[in-house]
């Protein structure tokens, strides 16, 4: 309680107050406070004062000799809670929040605030809950519930509070944005790209906007569109680094190096700080042969930004520089950042599914089926198949040089034909003919084929899918491409693959392993059951002879030679984006280096040696 003697000072401090005078309400407050020390009012007004004049470091111990005065002093706390926020000191707001009045609106915004930093998800939704039922028109609180209920997997709540942030505040930036990253999160990409298209139309003018916006089209493969809204960001704010850093990294992944190497540039022009784009300037010497440089600059890069490609840049080099432990340790930190970076999956996994396929196979046999009468207008395609990273897409590269074929690569087509067969009960035996005139339905809509060009559909996952393959195309001729296990699997685990229901295997050796030894189990109960038309290439012989490996393979393939199916390069550099792993390697000269790279890394793959030796042996391949 006020005491009368100070009535007189207090109405002085607020009129300097009021004045803009400052320093002398704080000196005259501090002096009331010296003359009374354990006055809560004095001592509320006196740390009030000090933050509100920027001192919120002054103010907390004010205010808490105010609290000590007063224990029940509700305003005192929510404004050591506030200056306590202000000084990034969330362990000791939410100390203090225990005993706030967490009804009250403003408190509550305050707790929930700290409840995200402390990643108490649960306790944000009910607290931002607080505040919004108190005031429906706060857009920042809807934002920030948006954000909680994204924190906990709860997708549908978290649009609809990002939807209300927008409607409130239209021209607000922050839940657009992290409404898209949530969209992401949960791998809704149609849907975050629709949302961020809405963004671009309606605030134009942010830049943050246009880079979601460049990320939401790069992920559904509309390049020039990314490419445009990266562009488009920059010429917003010329020293927005993360703008040059995602183009960047749009330019590296499309193979355009002379235009990352401008780009690079025109950052530096743009006074870019050499750190801030570090990592494209590194890629970018990676991709130059510059292996020293690319070593130095992604030393720079910090250890927070994009640290996927970061870890696989970094073991990249150390890897071609010979360091083998600098190198796996970067590529295990890889894999980490990319299992933390994928959600999380239910169910089984792709290798158990795999397995239950093989178990049925082996159990059950395929059944007979009668004679399948084929569209003789449309030939059947010939698959290319081969565990990832065995040079499936070296393969690919190269027939494309070849007009007459039409190469798929890594499309989804007979794999939605094998969802179709799933919802028709998954038997074989039947809906033969309805399947394979789905296939050609769904070619013809993602990828129609020019007008006599023979269709080649390279997957390394048709694999495991021979049963159905054979089904709907008996006829079918197969291409089998060979590496030796070790290489295969180890190459897996480096790779930076974008993780799906069958990638997430290759973020281990162990479960990379598994996968290998389970998907030729299944092949080879397949082909051993099934009279399929099979040619094998193998790796090692294309890199040391290709001719002598092509060759054959046209004639497999019943087309006469062409020499043009020597030269990967030439088809790499125009063909615009390479969807594999493999988009880097495919523009080079076809190397050695990559054969018998395992032997390097025997000790790490210790482990795994019992699983792929049998295979290793199978195959012809050394291991000892």
């Amino acid at each position: 309680m006020k005491k009368p003697q100070h009535n007189a000072v207090l109405q002085e401090i607020g009129r300097l107050w009021r004045s803009e005078q400052r320093a002398e309400a704080r000196a005259a407050i501090a002096g009331a406070v010296a003359n009374d020390p354990t006055n809560a009012t004095l001592l509320g007004l006196a740390g009030l004062l000090a933050c509100q004049d920027g001192d919120p470091e002054g103010g907390v111990p004010l205010l808490r000799r105010a609290l000590a005065a007063d224990p029940s002093d509700h305003a005192s706390r929510t404004n050591l809670l506030t200056a306590l926020v202000t000084l990034d000191r969330i362990d000791d707001a939410a100390v203090e929040g225990v005993l706030a009045d967490q009804a009250n609106p403003r408190v509550a915004r305050l707790l929930g605030y700290v409840a995200q930093r402390r990643d108490r998800q649960s306790d944000a939704i009910r607290l931002y809950g607080v505040v919004v039922d108190a005031d429906p028109a706060d857009a920042e609180s809807w934002n920030n519930l948006g954000n909680a209920y994204a924190a906990t997997g709860d997708l549908a709540n978290a649009m609809v509070a990002f939807d209300r942030a927008v409607r409130l505040r239209r021209h607000d930036p922050a839940p657009r944005v992290n409404a898209a990253k949530a969209l992401a999160e949960a791998a809704r990409h149609t849907e975050r790209l629709k949302w961020m298209r809405r963004a671009v139309a309606d605030i134009p003018e942010a830049r943050e906007v246009q880079v979601e916006a460049g990320l939401a089209e790069a992920a559904e493969r509309q390049f020039d569109a990314a490419e445009t809204a990266f562009r488009k960001a920059i010429a917003l704010d010329p020293r927005h680094a993360e703008a040059y850093l995602e183009l960047g990294l749009l330019l590296e992944n499309l193979n355009r190096i002379d235009d990352l190497e401008t780009l690079v540039a025109q950052a530096s022009t743009a006074g870019i700080a050499p750190d801030e784009i570090a990592l494209i300037a590194a890629w970018l010497a990676r991709r130059r042969g510059a292996w020293e440089l690319a070593a130095e600059r992604a030393s720079r890069v910090d250890d927070a930004i994009l640290p996927l490609r970061r870890h696989h840049l970094l073991a990249d080099v150390a890897d071609r520089l010979g360091n083998v432990a600098t190198a796996f340790a970067e590529f295990e930190a890889m894999n980490a950042a990319a299992r933390a970076g994928a959600p999380a999956e239910t169910g089984p996994s792709y290798r158990d599914e795999v397995a239950a396929q093989a178990e049925m196979l082996a159990r059950d046999g395929i059944k007979a089926v009668g004679p399948v009468a084929r569209d003789r207008s449309r030939a059947a395609p010939t698959f290319i198949i081969g565990f990832p990273r065995s040079g499936t897409t070296l393969l690919d590269t190269l027939l494309m040089n070849d007009p007459r074929f039409h190469v798929l690569e890594e499309l989804p087509i007979l794999p939605l034909a094998e969802e179709e067969a799933r919802r028709l009960g998954g038997d074989l035996t039947a809906d033969a003919d309805y399947l394979r005139a789905f296939y050609f339905d769904q070619l013809d809509r993602i990828a129609p084929a020019p007008a006599g060009t023979h269709v080649i559909d390279k997957n390394p996952l048709h694999l495991g899918r021979l049963p159905l393959l054979h089904r709907l195309f008996p006829d079918a001729k197969v291409v089998l491409v060979e590496r030796h296990p070790c290489d295969v699997v180890l190459s897996c685990f480096m790779a930076n693959f974008q993780l799906n229901h069958a990638m997430r295997h290759f973020t281990s050796l162990s479960d990379a392993a598994a996968l290998y030894d389970t998907v030729f189990s299944h092949f080879e109960i397949s082909s051993t059951m099934l009279p399929i038309t099979l040619h094998r290439i193998r790796y090692e012989r294309m890199v040391e002879d290709l001719e002598g490996e092509m060759r054959p393979l046209m004639t497999f393939l019943d087309f006469s030679w062409t020499p043009a199916v020597l030269d990967n390069q030439g088809i790499a550099a125009v063909r615009g984006h390479i969807r594999t792993a493999s988009y880097s390697q495919v523009t080079e000269p076809i190397y050695r280096r990559a054969a018998g790279r395992w032997e390097r890394y025997r000790a790490y793959l210790a482990g795994v040696l019992p699983i792929l030796a049998p295979w290793c042996e199978r195959m012809h391949y050394p291991i000892d």
